[in-house]
């Protein structure tokens, strides 16, 4: 299984993300992790990246993995 920067896989990050409906605005994405009690470092990361809108859940997996 692949795994991202932070060493979290993307099933895991993925599952804090259940149930959004894409295309996803950037604070839909925030939001839903926060609702599903994501950890406060993948918040933050996901308040970090570039991008304002994802087509899909995999967009999201690829722009927090590429977070520095």
């Amino acid at each position: 299984m692949a795994r991202l920067i932070d060493g979290r896989s993307p099933e895991n990050v993925a599952r804090f993300i259940d149930g959004l409906h894409y295309p996803a605005l950037k604070n839909d994405v925030i939001h839903a992790a926060r609702h599903n009690g994501a950890p406060a470092e993948m918040v933050e990361r996901l308040q970090e990246v570039p991008i304002t809108e994802f087509p899909s859940v995999d967009a999201v997996l690829a722009a927090y993995g590429e977070m520095e």
